[in-house]
């Protein structure tokens, strides 16, 4: 009978070898100290390699526009938020655990930010994922406040316009201006183009009262894909919130 238990055994071994053991993908976070804020212009992200996972996919950047009545040129805080716009507070709150990188038991994916009305930062004229690479390297977001002066992405010398997203998936809008830059305008900051349910400006959260000024909070996460060739996400780490300049 000793046979039976050693034949036992081995089909039992082979059973998990072939099954194979589920492994969890899991890529770094980019830490809080790897990126240098100034005010509500500009910051500066030192993105770490991750080039040793060999399922990484480089980086992403998710953002939402927030319309506010009211004009910030310093740094904002959590104690800023709900003066600029309850939403965006809101929005922060919900994502600071997940954010949080003493809590291991948070989970990031797509629907983590989707749900939140949080798109894909795009660029004019290349993918962002061409410019965020594996690699990392030293990456600078310049929203400056001169009039007219477009914000920008810049790495490796080569500077990119912002650009924002036409939606996703179900969530698909149709942006006004129709260019789509990073610019405070009536249209952008009108309250019936604004909302989470708008085929306008679905990444938009507006405000009731007449608003001249508009906010973005971007978050920056790593990205890979797993066998199954569904995405794999850091968690998020928030990189700042910068006031857009007017068009004109």
């Amino acid at each position: 009978m000793k046979w039976l238990k050693k034949l036992a055994i081995l089909l039992t071994f082979s059973f998990f070898l072939s099954c194979g053991i589920q492994e969890n993908y899991y890529l770094p976070q980019v830490p809080d100290s790897y990126i240098s804020r100034t005010d509500i212009s500009a910051a500066v992200l030192n993105i770490p390699s991750i080039d040793s996972y060999s399922f990484s996919r480089g980086y992403r950047i998710f953002y939402r526009i927030y319309i506010s009545d009211v004009t910030i040129t310093g740094s904002i805080g959590p104690s800023e938020m709900n003066t600029i716009n309850s939403v965006l507070a809101n929005d922060y709150n919900a994502l600071l655990p997940i954010a949080n990188p003493a809590n291991t038991t948070s989970i990031t994916n797509r629907n983590t930010f989707i749900n939140r009305n949080y798109f894909e930062l795009e660029l004019e004229g290349r993918d962002l994922s061409e410019v965020l690479t594996s690699a990392g390297g030293t990456v600078s977001i310049n929203f400056s406040q001169i009039p007219g002066t477009h914000p920008v992405l810049t790495i490796n010398g080569n500077d990119y316009f912002l650009l924002r997203s036409r939606g996703e998936g179900t969530r698909i809008f149709s942006p006004k201006p129709e260019d789509r830059y990073f610019f405070s305008t009536p249209e952008l900051n009108a309250y019936e183009n604004a909302g989470a349910s708008s085929d306008i400006n679905g990444d938009v959260a507006g405000r009731v009262d007449a608003s001249e000024n508009a906010y973005v909070s971007m978050y920056i996460v790593a990205v890979g894909l797993d066998p199954s060739f569904q995405r794999v996400y850091s968690k998020p780490t928030h990189i700042n919130i910068f006031r857009l300049p007017p068009q004109n």
